[in-house]
């Protein structure tokens, strides 16, 4: 789909060459926890180029012989990418039954006393390549960006080229139509994001996206004042005065799409809309520019690069 959503600064940003190769996305999980070194539950750490977690996942199912659910990851990587990613499986077995996949390097290997879960990651360190940079005052962007952070958005890796249509077609005719657990919860996360991205996408045009209104709802533990936005489910939400005002606008061509999502059981939640990177560095490359960063578990590197960037994807790419 085409990312619909506004930028905070309304200037052309700069063109560049996004993901020309894989080698120009390299990212990094880090764990939100150390594994203790024992238990039934064998951590892989492996390095996988132009392959999907999924396919990923079930190819270690089979290679060690397992049911799909006996292997656990805590989160998605691009294909089009490097990605150093962890995986657990349940299994007595060592690392050495790990099939050999084109693509796929085995870099570390240790045990847990649980399985792996999505969201279990502290965050994700990214070195990112960008090709053919236009003209412009990129690294001013940049330096805003350091400053200010930039809108949470999910990203358009979310959104999968049909993924959203998909999901809206599903969702009223979910009953009479039968989907893996897998498939459904792919699904339900898009049209959560859709929502939130909407609401977001609202606060920035109003000037509002990383300072609190009436009637905020912050985020939880957050080291500065930090506001959120609505993941829709089931229950009230916690937002009053001016900040629900705005989510009830945005919202509002979607009252089918709230209720549908209410019924299906999922739990209200919050998510901040502002994206603060660390560890910012950047340097000129080969007539592009060489980009690395640190980002929390849940967000996305197209959210931030966007800000600065017209990410312009080759076609081989972006398939």
């Amino acid at each position: 789909m085409t990312f619909p959503w506004p930028r905070v600064c309304p200037a052309a940003p700069v063109s560049a060459v996004f993901k020309r190769t894989a080698e120009d996305f390299r990212v990094r999980e880090a764990l939100g926890f150390k594994p203790c070194g024992s238990g039934e539950h064998l951590y892989l750490r492996i390095e996988k180029t132009n392959v999907t977690t999924p396919f990923l996942a079930g190819e270690i199912a089979r290679g060690f012989d397992v049911a799909p659910v006996a292997v656990g990851y805590a989160g998605m990587k691009d294909r089009r990418s490097i990605g150093e990613q962890w995986f657990s499986v349940c299994t007595s077995k060592n690392e050495t039954a790990l099939p050999v996949i084109e693509g796929v390097r085995l870099l570390s290997a240790t045990r847990h006393t649980r399985k792996l879960r999505k969201g279990q990651l502290a965050g994700n360190h990214f070195d990112i390549r960008l090709r053919d940079l236009g003209d412009g005052e990129w690294e001013r962007r940049l330096h805003r960006v350091v400053t200010h952070g930039v809108p949470n958005y999910f990203g358009p890796q979310r959104f999968g080229g049909d993924n959203l249509h998909a999901a809206l077609a599903w969702l009223p005719d979910r009953r009479r139509t039968r989907l893996s657990r897998f498939k459904q919860g792919l699904y339900l996360s898009v049209l959560r994001s859709y929502l939130f991205n909407e609401v977001l996408g609202a606060r920035v045009e109003a000037g509002s996206w990383n300072r609190p209104v009436d009637g905020e709802v912050l985020e939880e533990g957050a080291e500065t004042v930090t506001p959120t936005g609505p993941l829709w489910g089931r229950g009230r939400s916690a937002a009053f005065g001016t900040a629900a005002e705005i989510e009830s606008a945005a919202l509002a061509a979607h009252r089918d799409l709230l209720a549908l999502l209410e019924h299906v059981g999922l739990t209200q939640g919050r998510r901040s809309l502002v994206l603060r990177p660390e560890q910012v560095r950047w340097c000129s490359h080969e007539g592009g520019l060489k980009v690395g960063f640190w980002l929390p578990s849940g967000s996305y590197a197209t959210a931030l690069l966007r800000e600065v960037f017209d990410l312009v994807q080759p076609e081989a790419a972006s398939s």
